[in-house]
């Protein structure tokens, strides 16, 4: 794996940030209403958010309200819209596999029994074995 692919996903694997990107998905937001949000301190949000700015995926911005001072939000960027759309279309297609090599497996079991080659009290055993290998009921509950 790249040095760059391997940093981005590093950016990506902290489920702060994944949550931070959630919410601001839905539009901008300030980091004191994310640190509420996230009932976390606002230095925490801001060293997150400093990380995402950093690799392009939130810029900042300020507002103007009529009876105040002015206050920074932050929006994802255009790209980090694309990024997160193309993670979550790499995400499904790998579902998918996942789920259709446990079903293969599941079947080659299925034709077993039928031929006799496996007693119903294995079979049972080595489906189970598969569910708990793949994560079975779990992958089943993702893609519905």
């Amino acid at each position: 794996m790249e040095k760059f692919t391997e940093d981005l996903l590093r950016v990506f694997s902290s489920p702060t940030r994944c949550t931070i990107i959630e919410l601001m998905n839905k539009g901008y937001d300030h980091p004191e209403d994310l640190a509420k949000k996230l009932e976390m301190t606002r230095q925490g949000i801001d060293k997150h958010l400093l990380e995402l700015h950093d690799w392009g995926l939130v810029e900042r911005n300020a507002i103007f309200p009529p009876d105040g001072r002015p206050k920074i939000i932050y929006e994802l960027t255009k790209q980090c819209r694309q990024l997160v759309n193309t993670f979550d279309k790499i995400g499904e297609r790998y579902l998918d596999t996942m789920i259709s090599r446990a079903d293969t497996e599941m079947e080659n079991l299925d034709i077993k029994l039928a031929e006799g080659k496996l007693s119903e009290e294995i079979y049972e055993k080595k489906v189970e074995e598969v569910k708990k290998r793949w994560k079975y009921d779990r992958l089943k509950n993702e893609k519905d």
